[in-house]
């Protein structure tokens, strides 16, 4: 009798064999250890810095509209790979488990969740939206929090986000975002996948002042360091004269 063919999981960043040990079979060990290595963060923007700090030198001098911010590392190898792979490739099978990972690093989750909306048309190219499908694997494990993922909306027509610097990010959202619905709650999370300069959170944190919420968490997959967030390229004049 012929014993059947097992067919070993491969990591989907490394390549390598994943051990039967692994709760799931999607990335081996070695990588999930890079995800979950814990830096010393400010507690407030979630940036690294030299100490453990509940509030940098500059929340300190410029608060930022939300109180914490959770999120699993910087955006940088492994995780910016696996998220280019869920957005790009639409393998969204991947983000339970990172959903699980970062629901471990909160201890007292908010009881009411929102999320970030997109654009339908955006919607409709990929099929799922990344901070819905976060904040739905989150709730799953926190039965006392209440999911809203319809208290934003999206307006068309505004340039994507990472086509812009960091000034024109906050400009953009102005015109990107508007309050749906007022939540009954007064501690909100909002749920992003990747916060990069931080305009997105902070332009949805002031909608949500506006109308009494009293403290507002961030949880995000990522956290874009300051080095790493560039500057669109500037567009090159052509020499129009014959």
């Amino acid at each position: 009798m012929k014993l059947p063919l097992i067919i070993p999981s491969l990591c989907h960043l490394c390549g390598l064999t994943i051990d039967s040990t692994m709760s799931h079979q999607l990335w081996c060990q070695h990588c999930q250890d890079q995800m979950t290595f814990q830096v010393k963060r400010c507690r407030c923007c979630g940036l690294q810095t030299e100490t453990q700090t509940v509030t940098c030198g500059q929340c300190l001098k410029s608060p930022p509209p939300w109180q914490r911010m959770y999120c699993l590392a910087d955006y940088r190898y492994p995780l910016s790979t696996l998220i280019q792979q869920i957005k790009r490739q639409k393998r969204y099978w991947l983000l339970p488990p990172l959903a699980r990972m970062l629901r471990g690093l909160i201890p007292h989750p908010a009881p009411m969740m929102v999320t970030v909306p997109m654009n339908w048309h955006q919607y409709l190219l990929r099929g799922f939206n990344l901070s819905e499908v976060i904040a739905h694997e989150i709730a799953k494990s926190t039965p006392q929090t209440q999911l809203m993922s319809d208290i934003f909306h999206k307006h068309s027509r505004t340039p994507r986000q990472k086509t812009l610097d960091k000034a024109a990010r906050l400009r953009n959202v102005r015109h990107a975002f508007s309050l749906h619905q007022h939540p009954k709650a007064h501690h909100i999370a909002i749920i992003d996948d990747v916060v990069t300069t931080g305009a997105t959170v902070r332009h949805l944190s002031e909608l949500l002042r506006e109308v009494g919420v009293e403290k507002i968490d961030i949880y995000c997959l990522c956290r874009t360091p300051n080095d790493s967030i560039k500057s669109p390229k500037p567009q090159v004049a052509h020499n129009t004269r014959k």
